[in-house]
């Protein structure tokens, strides 16, 4: 079908034309003709009438081929399910029967007893019940009777196991009972002998009952009695230890023909323990002992004692295996018999399904026949007008919008139905011409009439937004720029904090060393103190020789120790103190401090951090510090952390030359420090490979290092420029390459203004 063309204009903006102007006449259809048309809806309306027409005899069909279908369902629903559901409860709940006696036979404990006979009284009784719905429901008298006959005989047999399982569970309890007492027992049947025997091999060998006793001959102390008694003591010993070890094998023994051959032994050792007991001299026998031995042998050997119970429980438990035993070859045949009632329910249900699937392919073939053949239609009415009609139209319209969506306002729009020229009345082509128009004029060509009439005007808009939408772009990329230099600002800031913690880190061995040494201190001076406490108590015990000088001495001693516990101990404070303000991130305070104190703490705690990560690194350390230098006022936390970057620097660059060199190459650290007239200063100086002249005059900028990559961030020396900074300070550097390398910091005596305001406010 030849389609009329499109009466939208191809260039509606060319260079330099007057704004557009649109004249709805050329494009609106006139307003009367309207009111003839056929729209979409009317059509659509159509085709769904029709589609309802075909459903309706899809449900007629439907309803006659559900309904047979329905008859069985209902069938295999109210006989044929119920029965088969019956008949694998019945399987299910006799398993769960013949699982009771195993698991009576297994408990472990009463309340585990009463749980699993309960459970079992319960399933017997649900077992009984669905087999009288069986029963009442269905035809299979003669197998419902086998199985109630297996179940009355394996419910006998649960009756049996059950009383001889709540008796051996008593005797479980009344053992335990005696592992406690038996293992409490020995354990002061132990300790008394042990005594006993120490005491009797100490005698044997230094003639002394007890220390204050006048020591014997060894005639005395070797003579046969002596000796005699400590074998009987050692014999007393074993034979015990022997009779617990038979105890402890009875109470795992699982063989009831191997407990009488260890009731023997048990017996041969309570006689041998008894009797070396009794041959032991009144001096060493113990009533104590004596009561523990005996009740030993009640345990054992008692009426209701640890051997009779074992024996009685063991043969509780084989005539519990033989009831099981029993009981399982009944449990095989109520299974056979649940079986061949499941399989016969099961038949029976098979049959009801198949009669209810024939019927359900019957109408399923009827429908898919009906289905076909409205597929067929409802395919040849959507390529003939839903895709040629519609979809074809609406595509071009989404993709002229799509274009004009992504900025381009030169797509022509297809707008069909329109007539141009309207030929006379009687004429053929007057008449195609009508049918055409009476065909493509409908909704979808309004659409099309309106996104002209939109793109004529949008392509107008657009120029007036582009100044605005440029102005737009330029004012978010200038805010962008902003947030850009205020996380870079934040970075600069995380990493330095970065860098002050990770110097902090450094310092973990050597302040770990440095700690120890006053604690060391602290602990043999508080030893020795108490040693001289406990002499002191010794000489006032003796009151009528008291030496008065002697103790004046030993409190003077004890006085220094104590002095120097507190010397120590207020090192280890100003370590720990020192730590602290290192570790702060937030602005520090000024105050005076003792800047030659606080540079020398800084060598040592570096020089054994350094050690900690290598112990082969040694070097010498050279002191030429200015004794008179009065105390200056600084940050100190901040002060340190200068010191700390400047002396790590140098152990690290003689740590890496020593590395190198070997040999006779010896580290040494040089410090010094003089006040002048209006200044500090401060001179760090190691015999290291020195600083190559490319990068000398640049290594107090950021990210300037000399180390190598991953051993340092360039950081350290530009945030020592900036604390001297702030303290009106200054570094320089004297390096020669191979040679040496010194730094030297000069800090003003006076504070500068910042520290004078920061003092004025705290004191207000």
């Amino acid at each position: 079908m030849n389609e009329p063309p499109s009466t939208g204009p191809k260039n509606p903006t060319d260079s330099g034309a007057p704004p557009l102007q649109v004249k709805p006449a050329a494009i609106e259809e006139p307003e009367r003709e309207r009111k003839f048309r056929v729209g979409v809806g009317a059509r659509l309306y159509f085709l769904l009438f029709g589609a309802v027409v075909l459903m309706g005899g899809a449900t007629v069909l439907a309803y006659f081929t559900f309904n047979e279908t329905l008859q069985h369902e209902i069938r295999l629903a109210e006989y044929s399910m119920p029965n088969l559901i019956n008949s694998v409860d019945v399987a299910r709940k006799s398993a769960v029967v013949v699982n009771g006696a195993f698991r009576l036979v297994s408990a472990s404990s009463k309340e585990e007893h009463t749980a699993v006979v309960e459970a079992t009284a319960r399933e017997i009784a649900s077992l009984e019940n669905t087999i009288l719905e069986l029963e009442a429901r269905s035809a299979f008298g003669e197998q419902t009777r086998l199985i109630r006959s297996n179940l009355e005989e394996l419910g006998k047999h649960l009756d049996v196991i059950k009383e001889s399982s709540v008796r051996r569970l008593e005797i479980d309890r009344a053992l335990n009972v005696f592992i406690d007492e038996l293992g409490e027992t020995t354990r002061r049947v132990e300790r008394l002998l042990v005594q006993a025997i120490d005491d009797q091999a100490f005698y044997l060998v230094s003639g002394l009952r007890q220390l204050d006793d006048k020591i014997d001959s060894i005639r005395k102390r070797a003579s046969e009695d002596e000796l005699t008694a400590y074998r009987n003591l050692i014999t007393v010993n074993q034979s015990s230890n022997l009779a617990v070890l038979l105890l402890d094998e009875v109470l795992v023994l699982a063989d009831r023909q191997f407990l009488t051959p260890l009731e023997e032994r048990f017996q041969s050792a309570v006689r041998n323990f008894i009797q070396a007991y009794a041959k032991l001299p009144e001096s060493m026998q113990n009533d104590l002992l004596e009561e523990n031995l005996t009740r030993l042998d009640e345990i054992g050997e008692g009426p209701e004692g640890v051997i009779k119970l074992r024996m009685e429980a063991l043969l509780r438990l084989e005539q519990e295996q033989e009831t099981l035993a029993q009981a399982r070859t009944t449990s095989e045949s109520l299974v056979s018999e649940v079986n061949n009632l499941v399989e016969q329910i099961n038949e029976e249900a098979i049959q009801s399904s198949e009669a209810s699937r024939a019927a359900a392919q019957t109408g399923i073939l009827l429908l898919i026949l009906l289905n076909v053949f409205a597929t067929i239609g409802a395919f040849a009415l959507g390529s003939l007008f839903v895709r040629r009609y519609l979809v074809r139209r609406l595509v071009g319209l989404a993709s002229a919008m799509r274009e004009m969506a992504s900025g381009d306002l030169e797509v022509p729009v297809q707008v069909e139905g329109t007539r141009i020229v309207r030929p006379e009345k009687g004429s053929a082509h007057y008449l195609t011409q009508n049918i055409k128009y009476l065909i493509w004029n409908d909704e979808v060509t309004d659409m099309a009439r309106a996104l002209e009439v939109f793109r004529r005007y949008a392509h107008e808009v657009q120029r007036l937004n582009l100044v605005e939408k440029l102005a737009e772009e330029l004012d978010a990329k200038n805010e962008n720029l902003e947030h850009a230099l205020e996380n870079l600002k934040a970075a600069q800031e995380q990493v330095i904090a970065e860098q002050k913690l990770a110097s902090l880190g450094q310092l973990t061995a050597g302040v770990a060393h440095e700690i120890k040494n006053p604690l060391n201190f602290v602990n043999n001076f508080a030893n020795v103190s108490i040693e001289m406490a406990d002499e002191i108590d010794d000489l006032m015990k003796q009151q009528d020789n008291l030496d008065l000088e002697e103790v004046r001495s030993i409190l003077d001693e004890l006085r220094t120790g104590l002095g120097k516990i507190k010397e120590h101990g207020k090192r280890a404070d100003n370590i720990v103190r020192s730590m602290l303000e290192h570790s702060r991130t937030k602005e520090g305070e000024w105050r005076k401090t003792n800047l030659n104190a606080l540079l020398k703490q800084y060598v040592d705690l570096s020089y054994h951090a350094l050690r900690a990560d290598d112990n082969t690194f040694n070097a010498e350390m050279k002191e030429d510090l200015d004794p008179n230098m009065e105390e200056i006022t600084v940050v100190p936390q901040d002060i340190c952390r200068v010191f700390l970057n400047l002396v790590t620097n140098a152990f690290q660059a003689m740590n890496e030359k020593q590395k190198k060199v070997g040999g006779d190459y010896l580290p040494t650290l040089s410090i010094s420090s003089r006040q002048l007239e209006d200044h500090v200063e401060f001179s760090i100086r190691d015999n290291g490979p020195g600083i190559p002249d490319d990068v000398r005059d640049k290594i107090f900028e950021p990210f300037v290092t000399t180390k190598e990559p991953g051993k340092g961030t360039g950081l350290g020396l530009s945030l020592t420029t900036d604390i001297l900074l702030r303290h009106a300070g200054s570094i320089h550097v004297d390096t020669e390459v191979g040679h040496y390398t010194e730094m030297r910091v000069s800090l003003p005596l006076e504070p500068p203004a910042e520290a004078l305001s920061s003092m004025e406010n705290k004191t207000e």
